[in-house]
């Protein structure tokens, strides 16, 4: 499966993540799975929420659950928050 490794900036924990995302899967599935990382590797400092969500650091604008990370526009090197 092709994966797209970009910077998550979380602003709770006031760190940024290398992420492998995987191309396929929709920004919903994609923000899931990013909660679950950022919790285990800061030992749970950071508690994510169902209600989490994934923006464009470039323009501060939520990606739409529903399109895949390829769809979304998401590519190599780009920067995004979890907030």
């Amino acid at each position: 499966m092709k994966k797209y490794l970009v910077d998550v900036y979380v602003p709770a924990v006031s760190q940024h993540f290398d992420v492998f995302l995987p191309v396929g899967k929709n920004i919903g599935e994609v923000t899931v799975l990013l909660v679950g990382i950022i919790e285990s590797l800061t030992n749970s400092s950071y508690k994510g929420s169902t209600k989490a969500v994934l923006i464009s650091a470039n323009n501060g604008v939520p990606f739409e659950p529903s399109v895949t990370v390829h769809e979304a526009g998401i590519r190599n090197s780009v920067k995004l928050i979890l907030i």
